[in-house]
């Protein structure tokens, strides 16, 4: 995370013990261009609702609402996309948020409205 060595396992020691307002700043993808493309805000940080396309991976091209954000994994599982395991359960897929694409951002919460009132209105 913020460290001033250049060594490779005190870099990923920083970022594993890294707290946890930090932490959800690594967990941002990229807004779909074709959408939100004119705006000056290329990255947001994911949440739970949000609405994102998987572009690289088994499921490509996938689309669902983020169901659930792991900050300790450093991942997002997404609605319906499930992987069945051999006893017939079905566990959620975990996804990087660097293979995601936001199209469409969750403006329930006030304060993110606020944040990102110029995308809200297109």
């Amino acid at each position: 995370m913020y460290t001033r060595s250049c060594k490779p396992t005190k870099q990923r020691k920083a970022q594993a013990n890294a707290p946890h307002h930090r932490r959800n700043k690594t967990l941002r993808a990229p807004l779909d261009p074709a959408r939100y493309g004119s705006s000056r805000v290329k990255r947001i940080t994911l949440r739970t609702g949000d609405t994102v396309r998987v572009l690289r991976g088994s499921r490509q091209g996938h689309e669902g609402k983020i169901a659930d954000v792991d900050l300790k994994k450093g991942k997002v599982s997404i609605e319906k996309a499930l992987l069945r395991k051999a006893d017939n359960k079905e566990v959620p897929l975990w996804f990087d948020p660097s293979n995601l694409l936001v199209t469409k951002m969750d403006l329930s919460d006030p304060l993110r409205k606020e944040k990102f009132k110029g995308l809200a209105e297109e």
